[in-house]
């Protein structure tokens, strides 16, 4: 019988880590978001919630700019998780930002009116500048293994907006 129960939560476990992140194409990130922008990182802010029982981050962006929406000259972006003190609380699939990087983000506003990355890490890519070229690319792109020009995926985005 403990075995029965054993091997029953663990497929219960396994279905429901599969089950966290439904994978999203471009498309689908752009049909869902209610702002996408692509800009800077100048803050990173974890915190408890009032229960003390989770910690969320408070991501600042100045945004450069604003494919869809507008969340106006600071984009605050929360994100479940982070750490404070020698506490982390991790949030499997979500994203990590850093202060100073320059980032594309699809977020959706939940209920509660806090703006969420649209499909967790899927939502959020680094932008970096080719060494070469000059040019920024997108790192990160769950859709694409090679970096894409900034400029070609915003094209992209707006296409699906139509």
């Amino acid at each position: 019988m403990a075995f029965v129960l054993l091997a029953g939560l663990l497929i219960l476990i396994q279905s429901e880590c599969l089950a966290q992140l439904k994978k999203m194409s471009t498309e689908d990130l752009t049909e869902q978001s209610t702002a996408i922008l692509y800009g800077k990182c100048s803050k990173v802010k974890s915190e408890w919630n009032q229960e003390m029982d989770i910690i969320f981050t408070t991501v600042t962006v100045i945004p450069e700019e604003y494919i869809k929406g507008d969340l106006g000259t600071e984009a605050l972006i929360t994100i479940p998780g982070g750490q404070v003190d020698d506490i982390i609380y991790e949030v499997s699939e979500m994203p990590v930002f850093m202060e100073g990087e320059e980032l594309f983000a699809f977020i959706w506003e939940h209920p509660s009116g806090k703006n969420l990355v649209t499909g967790g890490k899927q939502g959020k890519m680094k932008i970096e500048k080719d060494k070469i070229t000059g040019k920024r690319k997108l790192k990160g792109d769950p859709n694409k293994p090679e970096k894409e020009l900034l400029d070609d995926f915003t094209r992209k985005v707006k296409g699906y907006m139509k």
